[in-house]
């Protein structure tokens, strides 16, 4: 059995995935995850994510054959052997879990991608809103802290809403301001996180649209484990999403995708260059004559 890695170093969480295949050719598994809080010290989160998910796979540092990092902090992650763009990652992650993908929505912390997806999950084009946390997922945290509830909480919170007050502002300064003003007018708390969510789902699909595709759209990502935001995409959308079951998880499941094609792609070239190799002659040294060596 071979085991790969892959680490997505993001800006608020890092997460790590182990796979599991017997040869190549055969498809892989996921036997592993781990995830630790994100900081200043990239490859130590690094590690302690890699390590809870070696704990949850009942394995150790010297069974994995091969780590891919991804994500804002790849490249601070020393015991990479490849390092690949979260956009690339994603993709291939996403269609791994859903083949019929044609279109990629991941809403991270601090940035929200949307990647058109041509055949075999290769990545088209891509579009990019990272400027402001108010299109991200750290504003939905900035938020709950200040209405004074459980990150945990926000999403069903959300869906018992009876009249959402849209959130207006691209600023998360000024977007801030609006929800205090929502409060100091008496709006409830669930009418205020549903106009949140309303406001990233419009900015979202603006984003597939400029991206070129919102025909099979498959959401990852931290932000698409509350269902109070996967039911305002979905609203705006017209159409129901794909959303994995461990969302958070599929940029750091796509790197070790990736990671275990480069391992097999290298294997094969080992393979043949040892074909080769045998292939040649054998000779001894001592039959060249002395002329033969100048």
């Amino acid at each position: 059995m071979r085991y790969v890695a892959g680490i997505d170093a993001g800006t608020g969480l890092t997460k790590a995935v182990i796979l599991a295949t017997e040869r190549a050719g055969v498809r892989p598994v996921v036997v592993g995850r781990g995830a630790a809080k994100a900081g200043i010290n990239v490859d130590r989160a690094a590690r302690t994510a890699l390590d809870a998910a070696l704990d949850c796979a009942g394995l150790e540092m010297i069974d994995i054959c091969y780590v891919a990092s991804t994500g804002f902090g790849r490249y601070g992650v020393s015991i990479r052997d490849i390092q690949i763009t979260e956009i690339t990652s994603g993709a291939r992650g996403a269609f791994f879990l859903f083949p019929e993908t044609t279109s990629l929505l991941d809403i991270g912390s601090q940035s929200t991608r949307a990647v058109s997806l041509k055949e075999g999950g290769k990545v088209a084009s891509f579009k990019t809103n990272d400027k402001c946390a108010a299109g991200s997922g750290s504003f939905i945290v900035r938020a709950a802290k200040y209405l004074q509830i459980e990150l945990s909480e926000v999403g069903e919170l959300a869906l018992q809403a009876s009249s959402p007050q849209a959130i207006s502002s691209v600023c998360a300064v000024l977007a801030e301001s609006e929800i205090i003003n929502h409060v100091s007018a008496g709006v409830s708390v669930e009418d205020i996180l549903r106009g949140i969510y309303d406001s990233l789902a419009e900015r979202a699909v603006m984003l597939l649209k400029r991206a070129g595709s919102m025909e099979r759209v498959t959401f990852i990502g931290g932000v698409a484990c509350q269902r109070g935001m996967v039911r305002a995409l979905e609203e705006r959308l017209g159409k129901a999403v794909n959303v994995p079951e461990h969302s958070e998880y599929v940029c750091a499941m796509g790197a070790a995708l990736l990671g275990l094609r480069r391992l097999d792609a290298s294997s094969q070239r080992t393979d043949a260059g040892q074909a080769v190799w045998n292939s040649q002659p054998v000779f001894d040294p001592k039959e060249l004559s002395t002329d033969q060596h100048r």
